[in-house]
């Protein structure tokens, strides 16, 4: 007798976390007005899984780290649309706050670092919350069709440029 075959969760492939991580970067990063140069799960620094690139301009630290809270709760969301609660619960005991977690951490420490070095810039004390997660939340939630045609180009194609990220985000004014 042969085990079962076990299907893999459509939000387990690295490439996939990696995918929707960056078009929560990217996305937020347009709506900012931001001009981007590309995102891709193909980037040249060894240890990343992605990168999204930005074209270089002096903007506000709390811009940065909405940005930085973006791409790990745009994950985190995928994650928790792809999964059901009691799945999660039932096979490995993990709950929404472990899945959020989870994704900033995926992100390696670069999200991590831009929040921290915010919320020392503006005094925050450690047990504090920051207003930055409610407002990228809020930007993830308002634009989530636009963060899934990025996300969805990007494990098409690996990479795109600014035009294909613009056109991804339609009609928005920021994002031209």
């Amino acid at each position: 007798m042969t085990a079962p075959e076990t299907q893999e969760s459509p939000c387990a492939s690295e490439d996939c976390l990696t995918a929707w991580h960056e078009a929560g970067h990217a996305v937020v990063y347009l709506l900012q007005g931001r001009s981007l140069r590309y995102v891709t799960l193909r980037p040249r620094t060894a240890g990343r899984a992605g990168f999204t690139a930005v074209r270089p301009r002096r903007v506000d630290l709390s811009a940065l780290a909405v940005v930085a809270h973006a791409g790990p709760l745009a994950q985190a969301r995928y994650v928790l649309d792809t999964t059901g609660a009691a799945e999660r619960l039932r096979e490995d005991d993990v709950t929404d706050d472990d899945v959020r977690l989870d994704a900033y951490l995926h992100g390696g420490h670069d999200d991590l670092a831009v929040i921290a070095e915010a919320r020392r810039a503006y005094g925050l004390a450690a047990r504090r919350p920051d207003l930055w997660a409610g407002i990228a939340g809020d930007l993830i939630d308002r634009h989530w069709t636009e963060i899934g045609r990025v996300a969805t180009g990007l494990l098409e194609h690996r990479t795109l440029t600014g035009a294909q990220l613009r056109a991804c985000v339609p009609g928005h004014w920021l994002a031209r």
